[in-house]
């Protein structure tokens, strides 16, 4: 995915490679990624976004995560850019995933008063 941000064009990665380094780089699992997007979306989407841009210039990267989130900011469609990668990353993370099939929801009674 190719996504322009002030003018710059970045690259962004999906997928295991990705994944796996992003969970090592920032030490979370990836329950705690969603629950920390989920908690603060404006600190953590910026963070994945540049660890995807890391992962696919293996390593080699020419500005800091502060450049980074500061260039998002200054962009007219900063918020835009962000949500394109949040719906791809997540749609990454449920790619070919099976869905399970006869899984019966508990649905607790209501109490009695």
């Amino acid at each position: 995915m190719k996504l322009v941000i002030k003018e710059v064009e970045y690259s962004y990665s999906f997928g295991l490679g990705f994944l796996g380094e992003c969970l090592e780089n920032l030490d979370l699992s990836v329950f705690e990624i969603g629950k920390k997007l989920d908690r603060n979306p404006f600190k953590w989407t910026p963070i994945l976004m540049y660890e995807s841009i890391k992962y696919t210039n293996d390593g080699e990267i020419d500005i800091t995560i502060k450049e980074f989130v500061n260039q998002l900011d200054e962009d007219v469609n900063g918020a835009k850019v962000m949500n394109e990668f949040l719906i791809a990353f997540v749609a990454s993370l449920q790619k070919d995933v099976p869905k399970q099939e006869g899984v019966v929801e508990n649905k607790k009674a209501p109490k009695k008063k």
